[in-house]
């Protein structure tokens, strides 16, 4: 539809048409009609939620293949590092070796020289960026080839074994690698099934979420059930009254229905050829079935007599000879396997009786040597134990020794000072004696000179009165000095009952002092004593938790062998039972299958060759008669359809395909004008003397949706 502006000269009748149009364009979506046919509005419904729908799904395609390019974006980082940081080490590893001078002796000869099946190739590229990059590879595989070479010039050892574990290695490596490819297809192809089911999920979800889904399939299962009701004549009437029904209220309903009248007829007549082919179809199937059906009938009977020859056969298999049996290659398989297992079994009995009795030996030899080793412990425990307890009475001996000797030197070095102390005392008294004689000795010469001298001096009195006096003062110093000299050796004995005391005391000390140490060393030996004994212990324990788990491990070998000893016996009742009753069973079976291979190899040998030719002759039977019911069926058909459409009479389904084309394209308000004018508005057509006389009476509303319509709305059309 072609846009016309419309000639108002005010702003707000074109504000409000914009408005309106804005709240149309909201509410399609949002809106639906309750029931009948569908207008325009529902189609356009139809179309935004299609189109939403497809952009739902293109977003959610979206998401997982961003979600991949993440998780490969992520990896091809990672690889980046991995990549940079392996050609840093290969670099290293090249510089490391041109310290040694090893790459400069084999990069002066020539290429020829180098082993070039010790690295990779590096694959060419038709890249002009990749150039760069190929050569630096190619310069650094030189360098290793080079590096390399020398090293594994050198002779190796055991070099067919190594090769031959390699190559062992490298097959499991291809067969894991191979498994590895397959589970990866496998996971591919699984994940791609499992996208495409999250698609189809998702627009299943959608198509039942959807309104305008819902509706149309209401309306569709409300025609197919009037369409299934007939199934020869009447389909293609009802069919065809639907369509024009339909199609004559949709034009009458929305008026743009002109432009589709063509398309309606070609899928009518697409309709009636589908159906007449189809009847030809259905009619050769038919034929076709009852050929089928008396073929099944046919395979049943032979199926049913070849089921009676198999219970024949099963009867006779039940009762073999000893001769059909002798003749079995199955039954000299058996024969074969039975002797094998029978070697097996003795031989894996002489190997447990060998294992049982080096398993005995070397437990007599673990007892005997492990007795040899704790009779020896003990012997060289009771020696350590003797010497070390002679050796600590010679300490305690010694150190007693010891201390007494340093107690007699502290009382000899006391009494050595006392009487020193004496003898100065006794010194200092006999000098004061000898100077208390000369004091008198002197003062008697005094006295008797001064007594006989002259009597005549006039100081005489004086001299007298002064002897006196000093006479006096030297019987006071006397005194005094009496008094000093009793208190000096008052305080000298003092000083002696004290220092004999303190050596009393020293005395006490030492011995007190040996006392303690004597219990010291006492103690330090019962903590030795109890330190050995704790040691003792620790190992005695630790000799029991060994005795005691190697006594159970003993118990459990005993147990198994019993086990294993019990199951051989099992075993060997066993075997000898199944072996007895497979040879009297292969005995009876020889019999019964020698009898049964004669009578067998003679009717096998009739029976095929009578059913390949029965076969041939029932397959191009069966196929002319199929052919040629469904060649008849077809020409019927065909026969039909041409004397239909030699008669020149019409039928009644073209009459009311013409009436209702008629009516599509004829005027509802006068039904006698074709319809020439629609309108832009709302899209309804109409003739134009119709829509001229509604202009000049001023009746601008459509008919059918009483919108507004004018001049400028009228759009010329051609049916």
């Amino acid at each position: 539809m072609s846009t016309v502006k419309r000639p108002f000269s005010e702003n707000t009748t074109g504000q409000q048409s914009v408005k309106k149009k804005f709240k149309r364009s909201e509410t399609s979506l949002e809106e639906l009609t309750d029931g009948g046919l569908l207008s325009q509005d529902d189609v356009i419904y139809y179309q935004k939620e299609a189109i939403y729908r497809m952009l739902n799904l293109v977003r959610h395609r979206n998401r997982r293949l961003r979600r991949e390019l993440s998780r490969i974006n992520d990896n091809y980082s990672s690889l980046n590092k991995y990549y940079s940081i392996i050609n840093n080490w290969w670099s290293q590893v090249i510089d490391n070796f041109q310290n040694f001078d090893m790459v400069a002796k084999v990069e002066a000869s020539d290429g020829s020289d180098f082993n070039q099946h010790l690295l990779i190739n590096v694959p060419e590229s038709a890249v002009k960026e990749t150039d760069q990059l190929q050569q630096e590879l190619q310069a650094k595989r030189t360098k290793l080839i080079s590096l390399l070479q020398p090293l594994l010039s050198q002779p190796v050892k055991n070099r067919d074994d190594k090769l031959v574990d390699l190559e062992e290695s490298l097959t499991n490596l291809n067969v894991f690698k191979s498994r590895l490819e397959d589970e990866n297809k496998l996971l591919r192809d699984k994940i791609e099934d499992l996208n495409q089911e999250v698609d189809t999920y998702v627009k299943f979800v959608e198509n039942r979420s959807s309104k305008s889904l819902n509706r149309i399939s209401d309306n569709l299962h409300d025609k197919e059930e009037l369409k299934t009701e007939d199934k020869d004549g009447g389909v293609i009437k009802e069919e065809v009254t639907d369509v024009a029904d339909g199609l004559s209220e949709t034009v009458g309903v929305n008026g743009n229905g002109t432009a589709k009248v063509e398309e309606d007829l070609e899928a009518l007549k697409a309709s009636r050829k589908e159906v007449e082919d189809l009847k030809i179809e259905l009619a050769g199937l038919t034929s076709e079935n009852k050929a089928m059906s008396e073929q099944l009938d046919d395979k049943s009977g032979k199926a049913a007599l070849l089921e009676k020859q198999v219970t024949e056969l099963k009867g006779a298999m039940i009762n073999i000879s000893e001769k059909d049996l002798v003749r079995c290659s199955e039954y000299q398989a058996l024969l074969a396997k039975n002797s094998s297992l029978s070697t097996q079994i003795s031989q894996v009995k002489f190997e447990g009786s060998k294992i049982e009795s080096q398993l005995f030996e070397l437990e007599s030899n673990f007892t005997a040597k492990k007795e040899k080793l704790e009779a020896q412990l003990k012997s060289e425990m009771e020696f350590n134990n003797g010497y070390i307890a002679k050796l600590e009475n010679d300490i305690n001996r010694i150190r007693s020794d010891r201390d007494s000797l340093k107690a007699k030197i502290n009382i000899m070095k006391a009494e050595k000072g006392k009487s020193e102390l004496a003898e100065e005392y006794r010194k200092l008294n006999q000098i004061l004696e000898k100077r208390v004689e000369e004091l008198e000795e002197s003062m008697d010469t005094e006295l008797n000179f001064e007594n006989n001298s002259d009597k005549g001096n006039q100081d005489s009195e004086t001299l007298s009165k002064h002897n006196k006096l000093l006479s006096r003062e030297l019987k006071q110093m006397e005194d005094a000095f009496k008094s000093t000299r009793q208190l000096a050796n008052t305080k000298l004995a003092k000083y002696i009952e004290s220092d004999s005391y303190i050596n009393k005391l020293s005395v006490e000390k030492s011995k007190a002092d040996e006392k303690y140490f004597q219990a010291m060393r006492t103690k330090d030996a019962l903590t030795m004593q109890n330190k050995i004994l704790n040691g003792n212990l620790t190992k005695q324990a630790e000799l029991i938790e060994v005795l005691k788990a190697n006594e159970k491990k003993l118990l459990k070998k005993l147990e198994i062998e019993n086990s294993l000893f019990s199951k051989l016996k099992n075993l060997e009742s066993v075997y000898n039972n199944d072996l007895t009753f497979q040879r009297n069973k292969n005995k009876e079976l020889e019999i019964k299958l020698k009898t049964l291979q004669d009578n067998n190899s003679d009717l096998q040998s009739s029976l095929v060759k009578k059913q390949e030719v029965i076969s041939q002759k029932d397959k191009k039977v069966l196929s002319l008669d199929s052919h040629t019911q469904s060649m008849q069926s077809q020409v019927n058909e065909l026969q039909k359809l041409v004397e239909k459409y030699r008669s020149d009479s019409r039928s009644a389904e073209d009459e009311e395909i013409n009436q209702a084309l008629l009516t599509m394209t004829k005027c509802q308000l006068c039904n006698k004008n074709f319809k020439d004018v629609t309108l832009k508005s709302c899209g309804h057509c109409f003739c134009s003397e119709c829509i001229h006389n509604r202009l000049a009476s001023r009746m601008r509303k459509c008919p059918n949706c009483n919108k507004q319509f004018s001049n400028y709305d009228l759009l010329s059309i051609h049916l």
